[in-house]
């Protein structure tokens, strides 16, 4: 189980690797890793500009007050996610189905 639930986090941040927007910057491909916790399970770090990334930016203004719009919402996180599932959820019920079979 534990070797399943680093390989469903190393799927996951794999995928978002490569959905981060083209117009990011390399440093935030490089800043999406996932790290094992052993038997606690994986955490995968999307990096310091996913929030930013994913959920779009504030309002702008410039110095003299000026509206400047919103940055765009260029989502990575999510879709990883939901491109991954079946395949996750498959990885996991193949190992509780052996652990069941074989007691």
């Amino acid at each position: 189980m534990i070797a399943a639930n680093e390989q469903n986090a190393d799927d996951v941040a794999a995928l978002a690797r490569v959905l981060v927007p083209s117009g990011a910057t390399g440093r935030a491909k490089a800043a999406i890793k996932s790290y094992s916790l052993g038997e606690e399970g994986a955490v995968i770090d999307f990096g310091p500009l996913s929030r930013i990334l994913e959920g779009g930016t504030v309002p702008r203004y410039t110095k003299a007050g000026y509206y400047r719009g919103i940055g765009p919402a260029l989502p990575f996180v999510n879709p990883a996610l939901n491109a991954t599932k079946a395949k996750r959820r498959a990885r996991i019920r193949k190992i509780v189905r052996e652990v069941l079979r074989n007691g």
